[in-house]
């Protein structure tokens, strides 16, 4: 199925079935980020904008705003959030090559993270385009360290309550199962029956670091454990689990 009619099925549910990486980022990180590049003068991109999370932290700190998806309904749910200085363009993220304006700052906050790489890191690419010289990227992607952490505190919960890992319900661990190994080894983790990709922090050295880029920052953008597992118990606590957020200049 195409991603744009997957995601205009999904526009009707998004609030109660998408995560909201901005809504559950425990110590704000993503916010101190756009208030250290926030510019009444400047122009931003929401790169896969979809719903319009990010809007409202978006339109007070630029002076205007693209936001970009590849599914009209969400875009539609987005312009109905009424920001005067934000104008919306539907546009395939992961094609060839996009013809979109060059921001001073641009945001791209989990959209590349499908099960297909090559969609995945064009949409990267696509992104990191769309910056000028002297301007910046932000990136939140999924985590696999943090994929591997919360398996671990799986794991150890069913052991403190003497289950063994052979007696923990298979669809608990059904992304670690051993059909689904080579693509894991690809960072693609089976995430409710939706392969989802996971990156590792060393990848991005090879994805960012270039001539014309450079990393400026690593953060981790921490959540709740209740994001995770249902009804953790008391003693799961940090480290908490994340998503990456990858600051990236354009030189």
């Amino acid at each position: 199925m195409n991603d744009n009619i997957v995601w205009d099925n999904n526009a009707a549910t998004y609030e109660s079935e998408i995560f909201n990486v901005f809504q559950s980022d425990k110590k704000g990180i993503i916010k101190e980020y756009l208030n250290k590049h926030a510019n009444k003068n400047a122009f931003a991109i929401d790169f896969g904008c979809g719903i319009g999370n990010a809007l409202s932290l978006l339109s007070p700190r630029f002076k205007n705003i693209l936001a970009v998806d590849i599914s009209q309904k969400c875009i539609d749910k987005a312009n109905d959030l009424g920001f005067d200085n934000v104008r919306f363009q539907k546009i395939d993220l992961a094609q060839n090559s996009v013809n979109l304006p060059e921001a001073d700052f641009l945001i791209c906050c989990n959209v590349a993270i499908s099960g297909n790489n090559q969609r995945n890191y064009r949409i990267l690419r696509n992104a990191m385009s769309c910056v000028k010289k002297g301007g910046t990227a932000l990136f939140v992607v999924p985590s696999f360290e943090s994929m591997s952490l919360s398996t671990w505190k799986l794991v150890d919960w069913y052991h403190r309550e003497n289950v063994s890992i052979g007696d923990i319900p298979k669809s608990e661990l059904q992304h670690i199962d051993a059909k689904f190994e080579k693509n894991l080894q690809k960072g693609i983790v089976n995430i409710q029956d939706a392969p989802t990709k996971h990156y590792r922090f060393p990848e991005f050295f090879s994805i960012f670091n270039s001539d014309e880029w450079k990393i400026e920052s690593i953060e981790k953008v921490e959540y709740d454990w209740d994001t995770e597992l249902e009804s953790p118990p008391k003693w799961i606590r940090d480290p908490y689990p994340w998503d990456w957020l990858v600051e990236v200049k354009r030189k």
